[in-house]
């Protein structure tokens, strides 16, 4: 397999972000959206930490300033989080950014080879 595939996010969630939360019962962070045209809570689940670098700039930005809560025992987990967002935005990665490494001409090379 060349590429992992990604599972998407839900994006345009900017206006409807109340806050985020670890919840340790399931284990997984919870993005928390209220409605603004009927006030119906929701949220977004993500087990992964990795997974947040499917974000957009803006959300990103979003869960940058607003820090992720949590219980005072599980400070390593919720941080595990948190950590990501923040590489996240000093590293300016988003879903909308195609970076470039090493690794990329490396593998643009083995591709070709291939073909």
């Amino acid at each position: 397999m060349r590429n992992m595939p990604l599972i998407m996010l839900e994006q345009d969630f900017y206006e409807e972000f109340k806050g985020w939360y670890y919840d340790s019962l399931t284990a997984e962070v919870v993005i928390s959206l209220r409605s603004g045209e009927n006030g119906i809570l929701r949220g977004i689940h993500i087990l992964d930490p990795m997974r947040l670098v499917n974000l957009s700039k803006k959300h990103v930005e979003c869960l940058y300033f607003t820090k992720i809560w949590y219980e005072a025992a599980d400070k390593t987990q919720g941080m595990q989080y948190q950590r990501v967002i923040s590489m996240c935005y000093a590293k300016d990665i988003h879903s909308g950014r195609m970076w470039e490494t090493k690794w990329c001409e490396l593998e643009r090379k083995e591709f070709l080879k291939d073909v």
